[in-house]
């Protein structure tokens, strides 16, 4: 009976030392566009929002992975209609001509 005891005291021992922790990261989901080419007096509409002018100081703009629509004017022309797909943690240039 001794040994019985010592046998279970020494599993419920084992049994109970350290363990096992397993963690997934996952890198946040953004994307990148770069515009490339003649910059100047560019604005720049995504999906169809709100139009900017691009800045020549901001080298990359922060986007969401997935499909978009870009659309550059230049003195009120039409020079880039595209629509694009980013991947995640990706970045895609955008030729401006």
């Amino acid at each position: 009976m001794k040994k019985f005891a010592a046998v279970l005291m020494l599993a419920f021992l084992l049994a109970s030392c350290g363990g096992y922790n397993e963690t997934i990261t996952q890198k946040a989901d953004k994307s990148f566009l770069k515009f490339v080419g003649v910059t100047t007096e560019a604005t720049v509409s995504i999906d169809g929002g709100n139009a900017f002018i691009l800045d020549p100081k901001i080298e990359v703009y922060q986007l969401t992975p997935g499909k978009h629509r870009v659309t550059v004017y230049r003195y009120n022309k039409l020079v880039v209609d595209r629509n694009i797909v980013l991947d995640n943690q990706a970045t895609m240039e955008v030729q401006i001509p």
